[in-house]
């Protein structure tokens, strides 16, 4: 049988790694079915012509600046990327207008974590430290 660091001979069995790699499954069959659900919803509430107040965004630079505006009001690139996603799911719009906004999420990330950087703006060690972790998440965004 297989030891771990802590000594302990079953946590390694195969029921666990058969209960882990279920609950990866699981996990990933929910996310897909609340993904389908939110594209549902957006076809409920808002009809098959609400696709239509989209078309102003076909222009990238208003695409780009919709996805900051909307990542810096909700505090949440994952929430942007998420609702565009289910728009597009939906047929409510398309990638080729998706694209920009996705992007502008992610620029809009670097302005919120950069907002949350200059409130230790009254502690020079604090907000060096936080934009040191800001400059950090920038990185990561635009690789």
């Amino acid at each position: 049988a297989m030891v771990d660091e802590r000594g302990d001979p079953e946590a390694n069995s195969w029921p666990v790694v058969l209960a882990s790699t279920l609950g990866v499954i699981a996990s990933l069959y929910t996310f897909l079915v609340g993904l389908a659900l939110l594209g549902d919803a957006f076809v409920c509430l808002g009809g098959r012509k609400a696709g239509g107040m989209f078309d102003a965004i076909s222009n990238p630079i208003a695409g780009l600046m919709t996805g900051v505006l909307a990542t810096v009001m909700v505090q949440s690139s994952s929430t942007s990327t998420s609702i565009v996603v289910g728009l597009v799911g939906a047929g409510q719009m398309g990638v080729k207008n998706a694209i920009p906004i996705i992007m502008g999420a992610n620029v809009g990330t670097t302005v919120t974590n950069t907002l949350v950087a200059m409130g230790q703006v009254g502690d020079g060690l604090m907000l060096q430290r936080a934009f040191a972790g800001a400059t950090v998440h920038d990185c990561f965004n635009i690789l």
